[in-house]
């Protein structure tokens, strides 16, 4: 074998790297309604179902309280919780403005939770006799027992501040610059190398 030919037998057994992109991690954005009908409650729990990667919430409104319907959006916000805890997704939750009832669930299930300063959490259906069962199961991963049975005896709201400190939000102030800043390092495509050759 002549020395070139040895050289280029060399040259092939040498592992090389070639770069490659990574594409990062898909988001889905869901906004939830405080109240809908039953179609809305569908379509969200199948973007749940369907969603892989990073998943924003955005809860929508206020809710009333209504004892006709309660005990079905119990069912409806069970399901969402099962979800959640069935499938690999990394989940933000925003709060902006009055946080009731079972939109507090949200803040609950999520792995991060923000919340803009003027955001406030309650559960006022407890002062009619109403009891947020799925909120207060939901809310038992980040809450200790003896503050969630505070906030849900008394009724009486929380702002962002005290909602921090029990542990329901993680982040208070911009919301919008924080959620930028966490799909910035989560979401990005990355370049990354990949050896080829033996």
């Amino acid at each position: 074998m002549s020395a070139e030919e040895e050289k280029e037998q060399v040259e092939l057994a040498i592992p090389k790297s070639i770069p490659y992109m990574d594409p990062g991690m898909p988001v889905t954005t869901i906004e939830i309604p405080a109240m809908g009908d039953l179609k809305v409650w569908h379509n969200v729990i199948y973007q749940l179902q369907a969603a892989s990667g990073v998943v924003v919430l955005r809860g929508l409104g206020v809710g009333s309280w209504d004892k006709d319907i309660y005990l079905f959006m119990n069912d409806i916000w069970a399901e969402i919780c099962e979800i959640v805890d069935a499938r690999p997704t990394f989940i933000i939750n925003i709060a902006k403005g009055d946080v009731r009832s079972m939109q507090c669930t949200l803040a609950a299930i999520s792995d991060v939770s923000l919340a803009s300063p003027d955001a406030t959490f309650g559960f006022p259906e407890a002062k009619l006799g109403g009891m947020p069962a799925v909120a207060a199961y939901a809310m038992r991963k980040r809450v200790a027992d003896g503050d969630i049975s505070r906030l849900i005896s008394t009724g009486e709201p929380i702002d962002a501040r005290e909602a921090q400190r029990l542990g329901l939000v993680d982040f208070v102030g911009d919301v919008e610059l924080e959620l930028t800043r966490l799909l910035f390092k989560n979401c990005r495509p990355r370049q990354r190398w990949k050896t080829v050759g033996s």
